[in-house]
């Protein structure tokens, strides 16, 4: 098979309780979060003292006594306690900046949920060092991962700024992690701000095809900047999405097999709109391919089979009806993918 080049991919599916290792099945994975007041999703692990060597200490307080249920510091008639150190099961910043000012008991209720969590000093290991860590038991058969998820800052009163590091591990018991790209660059949290970031990562070739466990971590690992205050800082919509040889990529059936066959560098030309979108791509030899457009909830909007020749060409999809915002384009045959992200106005 020849190399394919992937741009940027966004797709998601669901996930069970436990805090195990998370065996890889389809082609995309995601998790919302919403019933981590039963317990952590598996494959779900919290850290405290982690660094760019360790995994650190693992935390054992989650889901005990108050840190059930976590709220924004700025809640009004919250107990002392909801606001300690630690990991917490908060209401998402989702539920819009009006909840900023709201009670616990209206908190409480929220069934839109993130996993946050309140760093200080007063205990050591979560400034810096507080980690949300997710462990996949292998990726023997997976490649060309992407990653997206919501860093969300839920205290308008704090000052401190945070900053936060997306790496990977690879091992049982990683000695080594690896910084990667992201997308925005630098990630912060706090600063006096309420509200939601979405960050998206194309993940290295390092972690395709391992036969042992791969983690994939959101940490910080500096030391927060600034006085007074630090800000509760919380995890959302986590959507890991790859190629998987056993189930040919996912998306629509049907495509010819070629051996050999690829299409590299797909990207969007032109303006995309509501109704019309153009995409190049170049094949390296005739052939069908799929062509499938989703939006960032891993939704098929629409899928269309492209018979192409070998060489640089474009397609152009029409009446999509498609809502301003990001989608993923991806095209495929069974054997390779590529994908692309679409801007649409």
């Amino acid at each position: 098979m020849k190399k394919i080049i992937l741009l940027s991919a966004i797709i998601i599916a669901c996930v069970t309780n436990s805090n195990a290792q998370f065996t890889l099945t389809g082609t995309s994975y995601s998790e919302n979060f919403d019933a981590i007041g039963s317990g952590l999703p598996t494959g779900w692990k919290l850290y405290t003292s982690a660094s760019a060597t360790s995994l650190g200490t693992l935390d054992v307080t989650y889901g005990t006594g108050s840190t059930t249920f976590g709220a924004y510091w700025d809640t009004t008639n919250c107990a002392p306690d909801v606001f300690g150190t630690g990991f917490k099961n908060s209401a998402s910043a989702d539920n819009g900046p009006s909840m900023s000012t709201a009670t616990c008991d209206t908190q409480k209720v929220k069934t839109n949920r993130a996993l946050a969590v309140r760093p200080s000093t007063s205990i050591a290991g979560f400034d810096p060092g507080a980690s949300f860590a997710f462990e996949v038991a292998n990726t023997t058969m997976d490649s060309a991962f992407t990653l997206s998820f919501e860093l969300q800052t839920l205290d308008s009163m704090a000052p401190r700024v945070t900053t936060w590091t997306v790496d990977y591990g690879i091992g049982t018991t990683p000695t080594a992690f690896t910084a990667v790209t992201t997308s925005p660059a630098v990630l912060h949290t706090g600063g006096n701000t309420f509200g939601t970031q979405m960050v998206t990562v194309t993940m290295p070739a390092a972690i395709n095809k391992q036969s042992q466990p791969v983690w994939f971590r959101i940490s910080t690992l500096s030391a927060s900047t600034g006085t007074w205050v630090r800000t509760t800082t919380a995890i959302d919509n986590f959507n890991l999405a790859w190629y998987a040889a056993h189930v040919g990529g996912g998306g629509s059936t049907g495509v010819t097999n070629v051996s050999g066959q690829a299409v590299n560098s797909l990207t969007a030309i032109g303006q995309s709109t509501s109704d019309k979108i153009t995409l190049s791509y170049s094949a390296e030899t005739d052939g069908a391919y799929a062509l499938d457009i989703y939006d960032l909830s891993g939704r098929v909007l629409h899928t269309e089979t492209v018979n192409a020749q070998a060489g640089t060409q474009s397609i152009t999809v029409n009446g999509l009806h498609l809502m301003p915002g990001m989608y993923i384009a991806k095209m495929h045959n069974g054997i390779a993918s590529s994908v692309t992200r679409i801007a649409v106005q």
